[in-house]
């Protein structure tokens, strides 16, 4: 047997080959060229990659600049190192209709919501030049995504991993940040401190938002001086890192510049008590969207009327992984366990400003394990 680095990601890959017949074509090969994608089934981490896979054979394409990087990382495949500026998709094709005249490899599976119109067209130009139709592609959906919804043992460790940064990144903002600071400055704290604690790099642009910033639900880092309302006021952060390949996402909402107002308390405990019981509810055969009800009437019977946004997503290579939407009035996902996800009611008022409660969660045998631990008590800064 060959040694592949995810044996049973190849193999649950191919059992879908003919799975959704009633949904899809069945395909004798499948041709993988979503980075992503290509990255969780090799652990290849370069730019330039193709994986294209039949039901017996295992072909990863990359081109000379990672010749030596694909020997390290894609193990148990056979690789193919193209000269620069070579097409990946044409050789590909052409390896898969030269397949075609020997094998039985006569349906060829592409990656539809990845490649563009122009691509498709060039491999179905290679594979039938002559126009004889001896191979036909056909587009495919979710092959690769369906098995990244459920993480594995090693994909659950390492957005553990990126989970405890961000816990202690949020511990360092809260010694960090006074009065008189502006939210830039903040944000670049966090990256500052991602950066020389072992990240890769941000899981995506930091949301910091104070005073009447904060209840801009994906507002950036501003010039806005923290604490310059004269009075209490919210910081709402929203961050997370990639940590050997996978992302933390955190929301934490504290109060600078004096005690909370009892509207400001009764805001934030009621974000608290949406969450807490969403996170009670989660556990493998529940739906998504009836997560996102619960959350989302508990905010409404505490008089702040209609979440603005779904209550989670998926997590793991990508900050907004699969499943995608997970909590959410549209969401069609029945929980299962290894899914990961974030969960983050929030209210926002124009003029007061907003709280977001956010933590990442794994779906587990029984219910749900949280694997950002950082406080949710409302903590008081500059005092």
């Amino acid at each position: 047997m060959k040694d592949f680095s995810f044996p049973g990601r190849i193999a649950g890959l191919r059992a879908r080959f003919d799975l959704e017949a009633a949904k899809f074509q069945g395909i004798d090969a499948l041709i993988v060229s979503h980075p992503e994608n290509v990255r969780y089934l090799t652990g290849f981490s370069g730019s330039s990659g193709l994986v294209v896979l039949t039901k017996t054979d295992a072909l990863f394409f990359t081109d000379g600049r990672y010749a030596v990087q694909a020997e390290r990382e894609v193990p148990g495949f056979e690789r193919v190192v193209l000269p620069a500026g070579s097409i990946l998709l044409v050789a590909a094709g052409d390896w898969l209709r030269e397949q075609g005249e020997t094998e039985n490899v006569s349906c060829i599976g592409f990656e539809a919501d990845h490649i563009p119109y122009s691509a498709y067209r060039t491999l179905e130009q290679t594979l039938d030049p002559d126009d004889r139709a001896q191979q036909a592609v056909f587009a495919r959906s979710g092959d690769v995504e369906a098995l990244r919804a459920i993480k594995d043992a090693s994909e659950v460790a390492k957005i553990r991993a990126a989970c405890q940064l961000a816990d202690a990144c949020f511990a360092h903002l809260c010694e960090f940040i006074q009065p008189g600071m502006t939210e830039a400055r903040v944000a670049w704290e966090m990256e500052s401190y991602f950066r020389t604690h072992g990240a890769q790099k941000l899981s995506f642009d930091p949301i910091v938002g104070s005073g009447a910033n904060s209840a801009l639900i994906h507002g950036r880092a501003s010039d806005r001086v923290i604490g310059s309302s004269g009075g209490p006021e919210f910081v709402l952060m929203d961050f997370g890192c990639v940590l050997d390949g996978y992302c933390s996402d955190i929301t934490r909402t504290v109060v600078i510049g004096g005690e909370p107002t009892a509207k400001m308390r009764h805001l934030y405990d009621s974000v608290l008590g949406a969450q807490l019981a969403a996170l009670a509810a989660i556990k493998p055969g529940v739906e998504g969207k009836s997560v996102d009800a619960l959350a989302r009437e508990m905010l409404k019977d505490a008089g702040y009327g209609e979440m603005p946004h779904g209550l989670g997503h998926g997590l793991g290579r990508v900050v907004h992984d699969l499943p995608l939407p997970t909590f959410s009035p549209k969401a069609t996902v029945v929980l299962a366990a290894g899914m990961v996800a974030t969960v983050e009611p929030g209210i926002y008022i124009e003029g007061l400003g907003g709280v977001r409660i956010e933590d990442d969660v794994l779906v587990t045998e029984s219910g749900c394990e949280r694997l950002t631990l950082a406080t949710k008590e409302l903590i008081v800064l500059g005092n």
